[in-house]
C-alpha cells in the first residue's frame, strides 16, 4: 500500500480536497447571496396611494410588482392601491413580487336589466345594487299596483331595460303608491300625438296608460307619430281616479268624422256633453 502512496500522489489527493472544500464553501456563499439567506423585510403599506407612488415605495424596498385586477371604487382616487398581496406587514425577502389591485380611470358599464312592471321597489333596489349602481329616494307616483316599480330616472331622464351605463350612477326609482283617494275630471287628448297625449296623462295629470290599440296595417314604428282618435273613459264623463288607466286608439291620420277640440286640452269641466 505504501508504495502506492507516494509524497507526489498525497499532495495531489490533498489538494484535490482542498479545492473541493473552497468551491463548496464558494458555492454555499453564492447561494446565500442570491437567495440573501437570512434577510427579511416587512412589506409596506401602499393601499391608498397613487400608482407611481406605490411602485417607487416598492423600488425603494427592492420589491417587485404586478398588477392583478382592478375595480371601481368612486370614494377611492383613479389610479390607487385599493388592494395588495402580501398584505402589509408581511415578512417577506427582497426580491418578492408584490400584486396589486388598482382603481380604475372610469366606472365599467352595465346593463340595465329590465325590472319596470315586474319588480317591487325592495327587489328592484336589491337587483340594482348588486350589479354595482346606487339607489336613491324613491318617487311615488299614483298608479294601481302599489310598491309596484313603474320607472327609473337618471338625472331625471327616463332610464330603459337595457341600457348601459356607468356602475356606481345613482338612479331614481318610481314607485306606485296605489289609487289615490283624489278624482279629477277626465282629461281629453283626442287628436294628439300618441307620445305626447301619453306624457300629458302621465305628468300632468297623474294617470296611467292602458290599452293601446293601433289601426290596421299600423307596425309599432308607427306608434310614436300616430293620433289619438278615440279615449276610454271618454272626456267629460265623468272623474278618474289619480292613477286609474286611459285606453286609447291611434291611426296614422285622423278619421274625417273625428272633430278635434284644442280647446280641450286643459278643461277641467265635468258637465255631460254630446259634443263631439
Amino acid at each position: 500500500m505504501k508504495k502506492y502512496l507516494t509524497k507526489p500522489l498525497l499532495y495531489n489527493i490533498l489538494i484535490a480536497i482542498g479545492l473541493t472544500f473552497v468551491l463548496l464553501m464558494l458555492v454555499n456563499w453564492g447561494l446565500r447571496i442570491y437567495t440573501r439567506h437570512g434577510q427579511t423585510l416587512a412589506v409596506p403599506d401602499i393601499k391608498g396611494l397613487k400608482f407611481d407612488a406605490a411602485t417607487d415605495t416598492l423600488a425603494k424596498y427592492h420589491l417587485d410588482y404586478e398588477v392583478m385586477d382592478s375595480a371601481y371604487m368612486t370614494d377611492k382616487p383613479p389610479l390607487s392601491i385599493i388592494e395588495q398581496s402580501p398584505k402589509p406587514g408581511t415578512s417577506v425577502k427582497s426580491g418578492r413580487t408584490i400584486y396589486l389591485t388598482i382603481n380604475a380611470l372610469g366606472a365599467p358599464l352595465a346593463e340595465i336589466p329590465d325590472l319596470i312592471g315586474k319588480s317591487s321597489f325592495k327587489y328592484a333596489k336589491i337587483q340594482l345594487e348588486g350589479i354595482g349602481f346606487k339607489v336613491g329616494e324613491p318617487m311615488y307616483k299614483p298608479d294601481p299596483h302599489r310598491d309596484a316599480l313603474i320607472g327609473m330616472l337618471v338625472d331625471g331622464r327616463p332610464l330603459k331595460a337595457g341600457t348601459r351605463i356607468p356602475k356606481g350612477t345613482t338612479i331614481t326609482l318610481l314607485v306606485g303608491q296605489g289609487l289615490a283617494n283624489t278624482s279629477i275630471p277626465v282629461p281629453y287628448v283626442i287628436g294628439l300625438p300618441f307620445e305626447e297625449a301619453a306624457t300629458k296623462l302621465r305628468e300632468e295629470f297623474n294617470l296611467s296608460i292602458g290599452a293601446v290599440t293601433m289601426s290596421e296595417g299600423m307596425t309599432e314604428a308607427d306608434k310614436a307619430r300616430a293620433f289619438v282618435y278615440k279615449q276610454s273613459p271618454t272626456f267629460r264623463s265623468g272623474r278618474i281616479h289619480l292613477g286609474e288607466e286611459v285606453d286609447l286608439w291611434l291611426a296614422k291620420e285622423m278619421p274625417e268624422d273625428i272633430v278635434v277640440h284644442p280647446e280641450w286640452y286643459n278643461s277641467t269641466e265635468e258637465v255631460d256633453s254630446t259634443s263631439k
